[in-house]
């Protein structure tokens, strides 16, 4: 009779199971720590532009509300406020964020950062507490807030440069609005019709304004000429 045959296995053949359950379990967990990392970093870029879209919604809002507001400048005539270049901007408007009781002096900066990134900060100044009354005079924020950061927000300004441009262009002249990198309210006496904001490669955010009512700054002029 011969020997019957050995049904276990031999100690190299544990041994070699044993490596390659090391080597799939190493994989495994190499794969899965490499897509643990990549979920973390998708979630914390999606739950940042969901906060990026929620701020712009808040600066829309404000934005809509553009008032065409006059104050006194150095010479105690009455101009339009609205100052804004590349880096910030300032204006007043019926729909603030925080105040929702009257109107409000809006400040938009553009700030850097330690490690380089910009930030765009949102800042309010209601004028229940102290209101604008001159050009260059401006009441103290009450509330602030970061809206984004990112590389290169900027601002640009849509509209005429001039009363005299916007009166040739109705004339028939070859004179349109255009953007610039620079608006201000007290030597347009006007306000823009749209504003952008751009940051890093994004395409630009246009924010239409109202369109503004400049009889009223000729009817304050006249008003004061007759006092």
């Amino acid at each position: 009779m011969g020997s019957a045959k050995s049904l276990g296995f031999t100690l190299i053949e544990i041994l070699i199971a044993m490596l390659v359950l090391s080597i799939v379990m190493f994989i495994g967990s190499l794969s899965f720590s490499t897509f643990s990392q990549r979920w973390q970093d998708d979630m914390g870029s999606f739950t940042q532009e969901v906060a990026n879209a929620k701020n712009l919604v808040l600066l829309q809002k404000a934005m809509n509300g553009i008032s065409n507001y006059i104050v006194r400048d150095d010479k105690d005539e009455p101009v339009y406020f609205f100052k804004g270049n590349d880096k910030y901007l300032m204006f007043v408007t019926n729909n603030a964020v925080f105040n929702t009781d009257g109107q409000a002096l809006i400040r938009l900066s553009v700030t850097v950062r330690s490690d380089g990134k910009q930030q765009l900060r949102y800042e309010e100044a209601p004028f229940k507490l102290s209101p604008l009354l001159r050009l260059d005079i401006f009441p103290d924020a009450n509330y602030s807030q970061i809206l984004l950061t990112d590389d290169n927000i900027r601002f640009n300004y849509y509209g005429w440069e001039d009363q005299k441009q916007r009166a040739a262009f109705y004339e028939g002249e070859l004179m349109a609005p255009k953007w610039m990198p620079e608006y201000l309210g007290e030597k347009s006496g006007m306000l823009p019709y749209a504003v952008n904001v751009t940051w890093g490669s994004n395409e630009p955010i246009i924010f239409p304004v109202p369109n503004d009512n400049a009889y009223q700054l000729i009817y304050t002029r006249e008003k004061s000429n007759d006092a």
